[in-house]
């Protein structure tokens, strides 16, 4: 398996923020800062953030292998 540069791959994570929207009022994608990934009861992989735009909450779930490359 190929080694991933966690650093990197951490700065360009990427997941929809609520509060910054678009000309046509939808959610749009932003870089999340300070991600934290979890493994849920029945186990799914997510990552919770922060916005680096606006600072709102973001969630995003995430497969096996990346979610295993950000820990």
């Amino acid at each position: 398996m190929a080694e991933i540069n966690k650093s990197k791959y951490m700065a360009e994570l990427k997941a929809l923020c609520m509060k910054c929207r678009d000309a046509n009022k939808k959610p749009t994608m932003q870089t999340m800062t300070n991600p934290v990934v979890t493994k849920n009861e029945k186990g799914r992989y997510s990552a919770k953030g922060t916005c680096a735009v606006c600072g709102g909450n973001m969630f995003k779930f995430m497969s096996e292998v990346d979610a295993k490359a950000m820990m």
